[in-house]
């Protein structure tokens, strides 16, 4: 069997922000940092709670 992927690992962040940068040409260095930890623990279907600074970028997780 083969293991499961996680987009939480090194190889599923860079492959989100080739997506974003792809998709939303105006994103051009793709997520923020908490952007990128958010997104890619949702699409592992972990639980999240975000507490952070207002421009930070949670709208957009």
């Amino acid at each position: 069997m083969a293991p499961k992927l996680r987009w939480q690992s090194t190889t599923g962040r860079d492959t989100l922000q080739k997506i974003v940068k792809k998709v939303i040409p105006a994103w051009k260095d793709g997520f923020r940092p908490v952007q990128e930890d958010l997104t890619s623990a949702m699409l592992d279907s972990d639980d999240v709670l975000c507490c952070t600074a207002t421009g930070d970028g949670k709208s957009s997780a």
